[in-house]
């Protein structure tokens, strides 16, 4: 199937969540589709917008309700298993944040934003003494006794990897991740580029059904760092999906 949704009261066209714009239906999906598996044979009830400014692309899929129970059981067993898996390009965000924050890396205080497991924050605690700290939507599996649920104290390195894509309001959170920083702090994320001349339906990372709601444009990031006042940020080897942004 191929349909996009007749837009109604139920699916009127929402402004751009990054920068306010105009947006049209790119593409749509059935609400069940997951993250790198063939789109299921039913109707394509979950449409996706595109902002004709900045490119951002997102559905409204998980706005109106708690979107928690994504992350259960069957999640952390069947979608990402492995608990320690993202440990590494998790540190090399923080690497790369601190290439711009230039902060001791055996006193600064770093944050995961969207620990999941809490597999980052298990291995810097128990194994390297470094200062992390870890916040989600749910507890962690494991370094629970670093876990943020409300998020009361400043950091010199925020970092976010393969999360950024599951945020249904995502200026608010990167707002709030620059709040926490320290004066002279950085953010560092990853996630996937959506290339708005390319990738539509069938690209295998769109999945409303394990949260992949929010897609980033180049143009996208371009925007938010601007509006969020930055001063310094680097891409790593010319790839927008792996950024690390410097403030003062």
């Amino acid at each position: 199937m191929n349909n996009a949704p007749r837009l109604n009261d139920a699916h009127p066209t929402p402004c751009c969540k990054i920068c306010g714009g105009e947006t049209f239906v790119s593409f749509a999906l059935p609400a069940s589709k997951k993250t790198g598996h063939p789109i299921p044979d039913l109707p394509d009830d979950c449409p996706y917008f595109e902002c004709r400014s900045c490119h951002f692309c997102f559905s409204t899929h998980l706005d109106n309700q708690s979107h928690t129970d994504i992350y259960g059981e069957d999640y952390w067993a069947n979608q990402d298993p492995d608990w320690y898996g993202r440990v590494s390009e998790t540190m090399r965000l923080v690497m790369f944040a601190n290439s711009l924050a230039r902060r001791a890396p055996d006193t600064m205080d770093v944050l995961d934003f969207g620990c999941g497991i809490g597999g980052f924050v298990d291995i810097c605690r128990r194994s390297l003494q470094i200062n992390a700290w870890g916040t989600d939507i749910i507890p962690p599996k494991v370094g629970g006794d670093f876990f943020l649920p409300q998020v009361d104290r400043r950091f010199d390195i925020i970092v976010s990897c393969e999360v950024i894509e599951h945020l249904p309001d995502p200026r608010a959170s990167f707002e709030s991740m620059r709040s926490w920083l320290k004066p002279g702090g950085a953010i560092a994320f990853q996630t996937a580029q959506y290339d708005p001349n390319g990738e539509k339906r069938d690209w295998w990372y769109v999945g409303p059904d394990n949260g992949h709601i929010s897609l980033y444009a180049r143009e996208t990031f371009d925007f938010m760092y601007g509006a969020l006042g930055g001063k310094h940020r680097a891409l790593w080897r010319d790839y927008p999906g792996v950024q690390a942004w410097l403030f003062n």
